[in-house]
This record gives structure tokens, sequence and C-alpha cells, in this order.
């Protein structure tokens, strides 16, 4: 009895010392404070880079680098922060001099408190206040971490602001309700639980502090600031993944097979792989893969490409984080590319989608529903969203677009001939309209020459290119399909040597 009542009172004068001192103090991992119950994170964090960021004395490593290289530094601010306890000394080499040598290794290099806030009293004690729920929110902000690594010699804050990952999810994608499959690819918290947890479910996940917080896809979205077995300390991969990268958890379509009835979402994986689930695959033809399918650090290779700091001409590094290819990356496999459109191949895959799409607006109503028309219209929207214009997997992209004009061919021609020599140039009004969903545009040219038939949305945006070639002279009908497309208003453009011609017409569903 009695060992429980001191107990209870040395816990009740502990508290009692915590709640009368002030809190926000930086007091360090290694003073024990952290040890007694996050041992386990804090043995995985020794082994990372973090955990080593205050290097041996160096004179390219002076005062001005302590800021980043240590934790709780701010000189506006009394806090026992790292800054407290040196002061910069041009005499000296390096330029800095310890007041308190203890008490800053105490603090040096990049701790728990760096990035998760001071847990300290003006005591040196521990703030119990901060296990208490709501009180501290994991921070997986891209400031958190861009405080540091930016500036010319690792412009890693700069580069991913400009990415696409760093502009952000599109505000109706923050609706857990309808949009639950959507989270974790666009928001990091979400992306985390995904990896961690195999139970993830996206309607059901709870983020601290409510979804309000929820960020983009941010630097401790990919790489754990605790450390990893990984390069970069990149998160690991979930069961399922084995022989990919984490780019591969959301670039892919996630579809289990090929649906031609639907438009695919995503296929950048499944392009680069030549996997099963990209395009449709015409039964008795062979499909194979390029050497880009070997690259062992498959998108890292070429979109994460890394050009360090030069310290002879300062100019600034490259990390790779706006998540763009490089030429430099290519030419480590291509010396000499000057281009992404190494011996013509984008401009043959542009070509090829070009006149895939010209077959599919000539469809009829009745071609549109069709299976023909289905898998090549799979393919053309395959090959869209893997958006390389065939780099990731040439052989395979060609021979899927190859295939669907070669099969489409032999239910729709494109423009048709009309018998008859015009003597003038004519854009005829399109028929029937109002129409849906296609529509008879014809057209005659006195003498050859190139044509360009182009339809527009109500804005003037283009919307589909129906010709632009070479034609003899004549009369001519070309059979526009427009079921991708909403109801509205649309023009239709023809020019022809000197020749230009504007029609309106209504498509409504």
């Amino acid at each position: 009895m009695t060992k429980k009542v001191l107990f209870t009172l040395i816990v009740l004068i502990s508290f009692g010392t915590i709640i009368n001192a002030q809190s926000n103090y930086y007091i360090g991992v290694n003073s024990g404070s952290c040890q007694g119950c996050h041992s386990d994170i804090i043995t995985q964090w020794q082994a990372t880079g973090h955990a080593e960021a205050h290097p041996a004395p160096s004179t390219s490593y002076g005062y001005d680098c302590l800021s980043c290289h240590t934790t709780g530094w701010d000189t506006e601010v009394t806090n026992f922060g790292a800054d407290e306890y040196v002061v910069k000394d041009d005499n000296a080499t390096p330029n800095y001099v310890y007041t308190d040598e203890a008490a800053f290794n105490l603090r040096a290099h990049v701790q728990c408190e760096a990035c998760h806030g001071p847990v300290g009293t003006s005591t040196g004690s521990v703030d119990f206040t901060h296990i208490t729920p709501g009180a501290r929110v994991t921070d997986y902000s891209a400031e958190n971490c861009g405080t540091c690594h930016q500036d010319s010699h690792h412009p890693y804050y700069e580069e991913w602001s400009t990415s696409a990952h760093g502009s952000g999810a599109p505000g109706f994608l923050n609706d857990r309700a309808n949009r639950a499959s959507c989270m974790y690819c666009h928001f990091g918290q979400d992306f985390v639980g995904f990896l961690t947890d195999e139970n993830y479910d996206g309607a059901t996940f709870q983020v601290e502090g409510g979804d309000a917080n929820l960020v983009a896809i941010t630097c401790a979205t990919c790489h754990d600031p605790h450390g990893s077995e990984n390069d970069a300390d990149i998160r690991n991969l979930p069961a399922g993944f084995e022989g990919k990268v984490l780019c591969d958890v959301c670039h892919q379509n996630r579809d289990e097979g090929v649906d031609i009835n639907t438009r695919p979402h995503n296929m950048t994986s499944e392009a680069l792989s030549g996997a099963p689930t990209f395009g449709y695959q015409y039964p008795g033809e062979t499909y194979e893969n390029s050497f880009h399918s070997n690259i062992q650090d498959r998108c890292i290779t070429c979109h994460v490409n890394r050009i360090p700091f030069n310290y002879g001409t300062g100019e600034a590094a490259v990390t790779g984080h706006t998540f763009n290819p490089t030429l430099e990356a290519c030419a480590t496999c291509h010396p000499g590319i000057e281009s992404f459109d190494l011996n013509g191949l984008q401009t043959k895959v542009t070509g090829l989608m070009d006149e895939l799409q010209t077959l599919l607006n000539a469809a009829t109503s009745e071609d549109s529903t069709t299976t023909i028309f289905k898998a090549a219209n799979y393919n053309l929207r395959s090959v869209n969203v893997d958006r390389s214009k065939g780099v990731h997997n040439p052989k395979f992209i060609t021979k899927l677009l190859e295939d669907a004009i070669a099969d489409l061919s032999t239910l729709v021609v494109s423009v048709n001939e009309v018998e008859g020599t015009p003597t003038n140039y004519s854009l005829s009004q399109n028929y029937p309209n109002p129409f849906n969903p296609s529509t008879t545009i014809e057209f005659s040219i006195p003498e050859a020459g190139t044509v360009k038939l182009v339809v527009y949305d109500a804005l003037g945006k283009e919307i589909s290119v129906l010709e632009n070639k070479e034609l003899a002279a004549g009369k001519y009908s070309y059979n526009w399909n427009a079921g991708d497309l909403a109801s509205g208003i649309y023009f239709y453009k023809m020019e022809s040597n000197n020749f230009v011609q504007v029609r309106k017409m209504l498509l409504v569903k």
C-alpha cells in the first residue's frame, strides 16, 4: 500500500512539474525522452542519413549549414534549439564554436523533433500533453521537408512544386463518400495507408485531423522519413507489386482484365510491361516488348534522372523531381540523342493514332456498336492515356495501333469519293442536322490539293481533325461519328488552297 501511494505521489509531482513548466522546448532524441515509447522507430531512423546529418568538421561545412543539419534551429526563439549552443566565429575552422557542446550534440542531426516539433518543457522534461489525441497531427506537407531540401544544391522542393504531384488533386476528388477508390492515388495520407495496411479501405480510412488536412502526393508520401531498406528511403511496395517500383502502384489501370466497353484510366505501368491488360490484343497476333520493358528501375531510370551540383560552375543540381524525362537519361543508352522522337518513333506513333482516329470518326452509328469499332477505340484510348507516344514500349504500342487500323479498315472507309468533277470549291451543310451521333459532311475541290477538315466546339477548341491530306480533284463524302461528345453546337471548317469555309452543326443526344 505504501509503495502504491509513493508511486502515485511521484507521478503527481512529475506531472505537476510539467504543468508548471512551459512547453514547446527541444530536448533531443538522445536524452532518452523518445526512446521509451518509440524505440522501434528510432532504431529504424538511426540507419538513415537524417541520423548522421551533422558531419565531422569540414571547411566545406560551416555555420550557415547548421540550420538544416540540426534540430530546433530558430534564432528568433529561445526554446533549447541547437542554435542556442553554438556561435559563428569566422576565425575558426569551420567557422563556428560551441558554447555548450554537450547540449548541442543532444540536438545534432535531423531528429524526431525536427519534423514533429518540440516535445519538451522549459525544465528539460517531456511534455506528455503531446500524446493527447488530436494535440499533434503528423505533418505530411511538402513544406515540412522543403524547408531544407531546396536551393541550388538539392532543389527537390522547387522541382516537385512544378510537377503534377505538386499541383495537387482537383477539388472534386476530395469526396471520400463518392470517390473512395480515388483517394489513395491522389492524397498523401491515403497512399501511405494503402501501402502500410493490407486492410486499407478508402471509404473508411481516417486521416489525422480529418480530411481537411489531406495533402497532395508529397515527399513523405513516397519517402519514409523514418527510413527503409530501399534507396532514398522509398517506401516498401504492397503485396502484388513484386518486380515493380512505387510509381506502378498508381500509374496503372487497376482493372483485372480488358473491357472494350470502358474507358481505360491510366495505363503507363501496363504499357511499359507489355501486360496482357494493355489494350485489346487481337487473337492470333504476337506482341513483343521493347528493351525499355527490361529496365530494372523502370520509371525511375528516365523520370528521376539526377545531376549533382557543379561546384566548379555553380550550376544547380537536378534532382529529377519534376518527374519529366530528360535527354540526359536517354543518352546513357542512346549516345548523341537530341530528341525524344528518336528515329521518328513518336512521329510514327502520332501518325498511326491520327489515322486510327480518322477511321473512328468516319464510322456510322451502326459501326460504333460493333466489337471491331470498340476494340479499335479502346486501343486508341489506351495509347492516349499512356502519354509516351510509344516511347514506353515502341514495338508493342506500334503493333497494337497497326492491328487496330487493319481491323477497323475492314469496316470503315474514311473519305468516300463521289462521281463527278466539280467546277468550284464547296463545303455542304451536314446531314442530318441536328444529328445523333453520326452525320455526313460533303465537300468538293476542282483541283488537286491538301484538304484540311476540322471540327471545333462552340468555344473554338479543336475537337477532331477529320482530314488533312492531299486529295485529287473531285466530290467527297465524309461520315463523322460524335459518339464520345456531349450535345451542343459544333463547327466544321474546310481549308484547301485559298478556299476556307465554316459551317455550324448541332449534336442532340
